[in-house]
């Protein structure tokens, strides 16, 4: 197993959409690593292409309570509802940065095992939010394309002042806590 280090936000990795997942790749090694990767930056969603794999590939909490995750390899949105919600969603690319993002209240799915099974499910509320969201990773898109750009300059701002405000409250206390990524400043 292995930890990767999240890619940079403006790198153009993240612009490319994704093929199916090659025939040769290790799909339990993949599934690992991106789980601990996951895990390591408390995520609750990884796209492969996050961390530079570049397979069609992505890591999730199916189940918040229980801390059930799933691994979906080649994944699709079958059917989506028609009701659209707003709903607060940060990304691990962008750290510190939430927006507000409207998307379908739930979606019926397909997507493979890391034993290549078909797996059918529906999700719901949050599950749906997190699976759409890292789809969108799939097609080479990120969430700051959902919204306007005066959002995304107000949320720029917020989280600007926000990081500032953690970095004067440290300084404040003696230094930088450990807990910051060193990538937040």
């Amino acid at each position: 197993m292995a930890i990767h280090q999240l890619i940079k936000s403006d790198n153009l990795l993240l612009t490319i959409p994704l093929s199916n997942v090659s025939e040769g790749a290790d799909r339990k090694q993949i599934k690992e690593d991106l789980f601990e990767t996951m895990d390591n930056f408390k995520g609750i969603g990884l796209s492969g292409n996050q961390v530079g794999i570049m397979e069609r590939v992505f890591v999730m909490y199916s189940d918040f309570t229980k801390r059930e995750k799933i691994v979906c390899f080649n994944p699709k949105i079958t059917l989506a509802s028609e009701t659209e919600e707003f709903m607060d969603e940060g990304c691990l690319s962008f750290p510190g940065l939430w927006l507000k993002v409207k998307r379908p209240s739930w979606i019926e799915v397909e997507y493979e095992n890391e034993n290549g099974e078909v797996i059918k499910d529906t999700f719901t509320d949050l599950t749906a939010r997190v699976f759409q969201h890292e789809m969108d990773h799939m097609e080479g898109v990120d969430f700051t394309k959902k919204v306007s750009r005066l959002r995304l300059d107000r949320a720029k701002k917020r989280a600007t002042k926000q990081r500032k405000k953690l970095v004067n409250m440290s300084l404040s206390r003696g230094g930088l806590d450990s807990w910051l990524p060193s990538d937040a400043w």
